[in-house]
């Protein structure tokens, strides 16, 4: 990602905001690749952050089950 960063509530809100000038009737066709690249990025990264998130979640989960049944 451009800016590895940019917190994932920025990059959501980034995204929220890139959709909305993509259905606006007024949508500039010249920057529609532009848009459509960063939006995939913030994507691409949103979801890394999240599977990582996931699995950190799933650690942390499995040595506090570890800890209760020792």
């Amino acid at each position: 990602m451009e800016n590895s960063n940019i917190k994932y509530s920025e990059a959501l809100a980034e995204l929220e905001k890139i959709l909305a000038q993509l259905r606006a009737d007024n949508s500039d066709i010249d920057t529609l690749a532009e848009r459509t690249r960063r939006a995939a990025t913030l994507l691409s990264e949103c979801r890394a952050r999240l599977t990582r998130t996931e699995e950190e979640l799933n650690k942390i989960l499995a040595e506090f089950d570890q800890s209760v049944n020792s």
